[in-house]
């Protein structure tokens, strides 16, 4: 792990951005359309890191975790009044060592890459990801089977590491198991987890759902 210290600017969320996914963001606060321009002007990822204590989402005095993701801007769209909608990419994650106010109107801090440890045996751990790979996609087939919609082929990203993101950044989880799993540095750890939640969730989900039935919405369907 990198022990190099840099800084960056923080923007304290009320979710968690994993790795290898992306969020929308609609950017409306003076100080928080400085740090855009901050980013773009420098090439500067910002630091996305979950509300720990605080009033509300961007509160420079809000109190964060201590890991994130950082935060590349991809897609930006820049409003008449100042305002932007960006996507922002989840890279790498990283460690709080520092945090910074009064520096800027918007929340800094110093930090250091936050990464996984190498895993004991690399053919283990791409067998358990594939396994766990597949049971991902059957969760989603009949997710998206129940509202009609039939899909053959779902690309995953085949390293261990960014598989585990991308799974953890689609399923519907509470913030502090979404937070637990970022800050997590085991990738079959990880897994093993997602595979217990894709489970559970399985269960549920086929207790719950009804296989989709167009007879059931026929009478709801405009017949001219």
């Amino acid at each position: 792990m990198s022990d190099t210290i840099w800084t960056i600017p923080l923007f304290p969320l009320e979710t968690v951005l994993f790795p290898y996914t992306a969020l929308p963001m609609h950017i409306f606060e003076p100080r928080y359309r400085e740090m855009v321009m901050y980013c773009l002007e420098h090439d500067s990822p910002f630091g996305a890191v979950l509300i720990r204590e605080g009033r509300e989402v961007g509160d420079p005095d809000a109190v964060p975790y201590e890991v994130g993701t950082l935060a590349r801007i991809g897609r930006l769209r820049r409003q008449p009044d100042g305002r932007f909608h960006l996507l922002a990419l989840g890279e790498e994650r990283f460690q709080i060592v520092r945090l910074i106010r009064g520096e800027a109107p918007y929340l800094k801090a110093q930090v250091r890459l936050w990464r996984d440890f190498e895993p004991f045996s690399w053919e283990e751990e791409q067998r358990y990801a594939n396994e766990v790979a597949e049971q991902f996609r059957e969760f989603l087939r009949k997710a998206l089977d129940a509202g009609g919609l039939r899909v053959e082929e779902i690309e995953l990203p085949r390293n261990p590491t960014a598989l585990s993101f991308a799974i953890a950044g689609t399923l519907q989880l509470d913030l502090p198991l979404r937070q637990y799993l970022l800050e997590l540095q085991d990738t079959m750890e990880r897994l093993r987890l997602l595979q217990q939640i894709l489970e559970h969730l399985t269960t549920m989900f086929a207790s719950e759902i009804q296989p989709f039935n167009p007879e059931h919405w026929r009478e709801y369907m405009n017949r001219n």
